[in-house]
């Protein structure tokens, strides 16, 4: 650790917009970009990753899975100690949250950006933090966000595998970074999230007595029509699905989106209807919804 950093406070304070969802994503990009740069000088693996993964695991325990980050403030006291407020936003309410972490807090999460899967062509990780900001620079592109109907939201990411436990909490969300075995640059991912309450698709899926799995993926434009996202989700899907004794998994893709309807149709989901609702975008209101059932 620098010399310098024992006898200097320092600080980082950020305020994510909120007036339209690719102004948030923005923010959120920049947010995570100043704050490695913030932290950098420590020196430390993965130590900015690690420090808002132990940010987003509180804001889920204070305001919830749904919960949004409004405004935040780290305050570092030398030699070891971060004051940390935070503004969030939960159901309408701004719920304002101050905790003191230190160092061997911090670098006491275990995260890991070593591949869980590897294909021929991709490496298949968790989505960590750092991995974001080149995430939202390929989903800004109009084509991308078009054909997935829904928006990324990174700050409603707020799941189990960033806690050491995770019999603790049961999982809401998992985010899987894709890799360029190469280059090791990220292209893409894919999620998996639970539905727990009535949404836009129920009617399709009701009448089950498990909670069904939302799956969802995206892929940058300059890796479209090479097989790249079939290859990652042929490797990924049973062995999440198997690993988290998934019972019942859904997804839809855009009416127009034929290359995501191949591969879903590839991976054995079944269609099962025509979606209809403005609540996915005032521009997407035709989608089709896959089902597969697991035995």
């Amino acid at each position: 650790m620098s010399e310098d950093l024992l006898v200097i406070n320092r600080s980082f304070s950020w305020r994510i917009e909120q007036l339209h969802w690719k102004q948030r994503l923005d923010s959120h990009q920049k947010l995570i970009t100043e704050f490695k740069q913030f932290l950098e000088p420590f020196q430390l693996s993965l130590f900015a990753d690690r420090f808002i993964g132990i940010l987003r695991f509180r804001c889920f325990k204070v305001a919830g899975s749904k919960s949004s980050l409004e405004e935040l403030q780290v305050d570092f006291e030398p030699p070891d100690r971060f004051t940390v407020n935070i503004a969030l936003r939960s159901s309408g309410e701004i719920i304002v949250e101050e905790d003191i972490f230190t160092l061997t807090d911090i670098l006491a999460w275990q995260l890991s950006s070593e591949p869980l899967l590897t294909t021929k062509r991709i490496e298949i990780g968790l989505l960590l933090p750092s991995d974001e900001p080149e995430i939202i620079d390929f989903l800004k592109e109009p084509d991308v966000w078009k054909m997935r109907g829904e928006i990324y939201r990174p700050l409603e990411n707020i799941h189990s595998i960033y806690q050491s436990n995770h019999n603790q909490v049961p999982w809401y969300k998992y985010h899987f970074v894709l890799r360029m075995c190469q280059s090791k640059k990220p292209i893409g991912f894919i999620s998996f999230y639970q539905i727990s309450k009535p949404s836009f698709i129920t009617p399709l899926i009701s009448q089950t007595p498990y909670k069904p799995v939302m799956l969802s993926y995206a892929l940058s434009k300059l890796y479209w029509g090479k097989g790249l996202m079939s290859e990652s989700l042929e490797a990924c899907l049973p062995w999440f699905v198997d690993s988290q004794t998934v019972s019942e998994l859904v997804a839809f893709a855009d009416i127009n989106n034929r290359g995501s309807r191949r591969i879903l149709q590839k991976l054995g989901l079944k269609e099962c209807g025509v979606l209809e609702n403005p609540k996915i975008s005032v521009e997407l209101k035709d989608m089709y919804n896959f089902i597969v059932y697991k035995s």
